[in-house]
């Protein structure tokens, strides 16, 4: 469980950031899906 920060931030646990293969500088997608009631985060990727 993790708490949203001031200014309504949130930190990506390092072994999420890892299994995403995140580094400093990526771009992220996050939205929220309506029908299952949860936040998406996405790496973002050219199409």
């Amino acid at each position: 469980m993790y708490r949203v920060l001031p200014k309504m931030r949130m930190t990506i646990p390092k072994e999420v950031a890892e299994k995403m293969g995140l580094k400093v500088g990526d771009k992220l997608v996050v939205y929220f899906d309506n029908k299952k009631q949860r936040m998406v985060v996405e790496k973002w990727r050219k199409g």
